[in-house]
């Protein structure tokens, strides 16, 4: 009988041991956590939950974090070098990756960022989260299918390279690198944007970060198509035509966007037929102005301007 009750009793201490063990790591009011690099570290796939007053930080070059194992709160990087900053909220996981010279910190916000009008070269901004971010830094935002990319950029413009990092300062959302430095991998359920690869963004110039259009790469796509190609005729259009005609050799099955000057979607056609080397768009009741056709054909595109008298 005292053999049993032994047993039974180093049991239930076991037991104890491994319910604590694989518990969320809490880090309370005046603690610090500090994680260097290349520390086999584990939460046993749960997040960090922070107090208010409580820091979980980690040394320059650290890649710790995953969907599973992130930090529900704001995450310091000490020192220089590349490091993931594993950001997460509401059961979003959305690290940020920094180049950084000095101190970082990143925190992610999984709810709408501050509305703010858009600045010079921002034709639209996402409604759908943000990160507060501090320090010197090249930084990547990544996003998933609950980001909604896929509404950013068909509604404004239709081209996945022009997601661009933008950041808000008093009012006013602008782009946080040069236009057409961003760099874009991905597809438009999980991708990733990077600011200028060249140049630090100076990561207090701004209260939130999220992903936005960059208006030149919309204006600036690669005409694959030769410049000869495709011909709009008639050009200017008259108020009153009833179509778009263009002229195309050896095109079938086009995809044709049409978008006003500022980048936003007005019209899309799927397959669209070309017989004897013409092609024909239903023209939609258009203002007096500058309007752009993208034309789309086997991963190959191009943009032609057309004007509206």
């Amino acid at each position: 009988m005292l053999m049993y009750k032994i047993i039974t009793t180093f049991c239930v201490v076991v037991l104890s041991f491994q319910m604590i063990y694989s518990q969320e790591l809490y880090i309370g009011s005046g603690a610090e956590f500090y994680l260097k690099k290349d520390i086999d570290f584990t939460t046993s796939n749960t997040t960090v939950a922070l107090d208010v007053a409580g820091k979980f930080s980690v040394e320059a070059g650290s890649v710790w974090g995953n969907s599973q194992e992130y930090v529900n709160g704001k995450v310091f990087a000490y020192g220089a070098g590349e490091t993931k900053l594993p950001v997460g909220n509401n059961g979003v996981y959305a690290p940020v990756m920094a180049n950084h010279s000095t101190d970082t910190d990143a925190h992610y916000f999984n709810i709408a960022p501050l509305s703010g009008t858009n600045g010079t070269d921002v034709d639209a901004v996402s409604d759908k989260e943000y990160w507060e971010l501090h320090g010197n830094a090249i930084i990547t935002l990544p996003w998933n299918n609950t980001s909604d990319i896929t509404t950013l950029v068909n509604n404004n413009g239709g081209k996945l390279s022009a997601v661009a990092i933008v950041g808000y300062k008093t009012g006013v959302w602008n782009l946080a690198s040069a236009s057409n430095t961003n760099t874009v991998t991905g597809d438009l359920l999980n991708g990733t944007v990077t600011s200028d690869a060249t140049n630090e963004v100076v990561l207090d110039n701004f209260a939130q970060y999220t992903f936005g259009i960059d208006h030149q790469a919309v204006l600036s796509i690669d005409d694959l198509f030769l410049s000869n190609d495709i011909r709009i005729i008639s050009n200017p259009i008259e108020p009153t035509d009833n179509s778009i005609q263009f002229i195309a050799n050896n095109h079938e099955n086009l995809q044709v966007t049409l978008f006003n000057f500022l980048g936003k979607k007005i019209k899309f056609y799927k397959n669209v037929t070309v017989q004897n080397g013409r092609g024909v768009l239903l023209k939609p009741n258009l203002q007096s102005g500058v309007y752009l056709l993208k034309f789309e054909q086997e991963g190959k595109q191009g943009v032609k301007k057309i004007l509206v008298k």
